[in-house]
């Protein structure tokens, strides 16, 4: 769930959770989008979003603040031998945000795209498998 300190993580959350094909595909639904990290025993389907490289503002003309530009990694995360569930759920992030118009609290969205692909697995106890898919997303915000 988004803290709401961060107006672009806040705008993503939203965005994500509204997002009904997605959250039908999740197994909290709504309740089944994170911010940074799930919590522990959360059993997915489940969708997990953080930056990577924080919001940093571009100034113009000595201290105004031009736009700011952050990049989002946002993921599906399944659990078995394959990773199709996650990219069918990768597929939905894509339409959610890819393009999208953020509504974010103080800002003007000026251009929300997916700039890379993230797709790993990653092996736990007892031998499940999870399945990571999703997209690196830049997103250009202007005050």
């Amino acid at each position: 769930m988004a803290t709401g300190a961060n107006p672009i993580a806040a705008a993503i959350f939203t965005k994500l959770t509204g997002a009904s094909a997605l959250t039908g595909l999740l197994n909290a639904g709504t309740a089944g989008v994170f911010e940074t990290l799930a919590p522990e025993g959360e059993d997915p389907p489940y969708v997990v979003y953080n930056a990577q490289s924080p919001s940093t503002p571009v100034y113009a003309f000595g201290t105004a603040v031009k736009w700011e530009d952050a990049i989002y990694q946002v993921q599906a995360v399944t659990e078995g031998h394959t990773a199709a569930a996650a990219g069918t759920i990768a597929d939905k992030i894509d339409d959610a945000l890819n393009g999208a118009t953020l509504t974010i609290t103080g800002y003007t969205a000026m251009y929300v795209a997916r700039i890379q692909t993230v797709d790993y697995p990653e092996l736990a106890a007892g031998g499940k498998r999870f399945n990571h898919r999703g997209g690196l997303y830049r997103i250009l915000a202007r005050p």
